[in-house]
């Protein structure tokens, strides 16, 4: 049993301060990075929970939580300047492109681990693509469907031109969520078809 680092507990209590107001407006919004980034977030709040109740915790949730909350830092970091810049704070606009932000989230995602596997992560149609989310977000523009399309059309390519398959962390802590007895998507429900 590992004693977690009393600093980086004391990080993550800060960063929750830091970031609650705009993480329970984006909870509140059902905003799709919300959605996203739940996983993680409730797998830390799971093991911040056990190290404050227990004070010592298995060596692997050591690591689960160092990698997450790594990960949300950086994430939020991206997120807060975003949501700063091309939204001026404007939480309506931030709702309504919130599907292309997850998109530029998942972009950044894909480059990250590209590095990682040490294959160039400047691609000239990934970058065009996430270009093109940047500016019709600035614009005010709604090509999503242009965008949905182009984006899996760059990705079907970079997947299939390096024989790469990419794991996203997010589908890791939604398996380690579930292992932790965390079910995300239970209680949600989803309509499959025609609305009637």
């Amino acid at each position: 049993m590992f004693l977690l680092d009393s600093f980086v507990l004391k990080d993550y209590a800060s960063w929750k301060i830091e970031n609650h107001e705009l993480l329970d407006t984006l909870n509140k919004n059902d905003n799709l990075i919300y959605e996203r980034l739940e996983p993680i977030y409730l797998v830390l709040e799971h093991i911040y929970d056990l190290a404050c109740d227990q004070s010592e915790i298995d060596e692997d949730y050591e690591a689960i939580f160092q990698i997450g909350f790594n990960y949300l830092f950086s994430q939020f970091n991206v997120i807060k300047i975003y949501y700063e810049s091309l939204f001026n704070s404007n939480c309506n606009d931030f709702v309504r492109y919130s599907e292309m932000m997850v998109f530029l989230l998942y972009i950044f995602d894909i480059r990250t681990d590209l590095e990682n596997q040490g294959i160039e992560s400047s691609l000239e149609a990934l970058n065009d693509v996430e270009t093109y989310i940047e500016n019709m977000i600035m614009e005010r523009r709604e090509d999503y469907d242009y965008v949905r399309k182009t984006l899996n059309d760059v990705l079907r390519t970079i997947f299939d031109g390096f024989d790469y398959e990419f794991v996203s962390i997010i589908d890791i802590f939604v398996e380690i969520a579930e292992n932790l007895g965390i079910f995300i998507y239970e209680n949600k429900e989803f309509v499959i078809g025609k609305e009637i």
